[in-house]
């Protein structure tokens, strides 16, 4: 059985609740070839503590697939590449505000995964109504961007094929109809569907 470590984040900002945090639990409470990892929503502790906990498996994972709240959005959105690019203009109390700059500099602009999302987003899309997935071309610049461009350029990851997953908000976090939600139970529907598409 192929091993896969699913991460959430912590909830952030005003959130009481992080969707992508849910979702982990509730994947690796449902499928054992999954484990979860919570992560807090900080540029440098997010990475760190995705390496530490990798690093103290007896076992190496088959895949990694991290999960993120993208508020705006209506679809589950595979991220197909992670930008060398980082900024925070909104201070909060783990991240002060950061101006515009390169993660990494000297580095590649961009890292693509090495996973097929377009056939992935397909076979998805085949299986659920309404087209509820998409490839995206940008994870942001936030702490999302910031672990997917870290995991995918380090050397002792490179072997393990990465995902970030943009999930939408749930409806319990909707302030007014103006930001799309999607239901708790689809979204685990879509993304267990996505793990099996990893044969896992």
């Amino acid at each position: 059985m192929k091993r896969v470590l699913v991460t959430g984040f912590e909830p952030f900002g005003n959130q009481e609740i992080n969707p992508s945090e849910l979702l982990a639990v509730e994947l690796a409470a449902t499928l054992p070839a999954v484990t979860s990892l919570i992560l807090p929503v900080d540029f440098k502790e997010a990475f760190q503590e995705l390496l530490k906990f990798i690093e103290h498996q007896p076992q190496p994972f088959d895949f990694i697939v991290m999960l993120g709240q993208a508020s705006g959005r209506a679809q589950i959105c595979l991220e197909r590449m992670a930008h060398n690019w980082m900024e925070n203009r909104n201070a909060d109390k783990k991240n002060p505000a950061i101006p515009a700059q390169k993660i990494f500099p000297g580095h590649v602009d961009a890292v693509t995964t090495p996973l097929p999302v377009e056939q992935i987003r397909d076979e998805l899309n085949l299986n659920f109504a309404n087209f509820p997935v998409a490839v995206t071309l940008s994870a942001g610049v936030y702490v999302c961007n910031n672990l997917y461009y870290k995991v995918l350029n380090h050397q002792e990851l490179k072997n393990i094929p990465a995902l970030f997953v943009h999930v939408p908000l749930l409806p319990e976090q909707q302030k007014d109809s103006s930001h799309p939600v999607m239901e708790f139970k689809l979204q685990v529907q879509i993304l267990t569907a996505l793990l099996e598409t990893l044969k896992i």
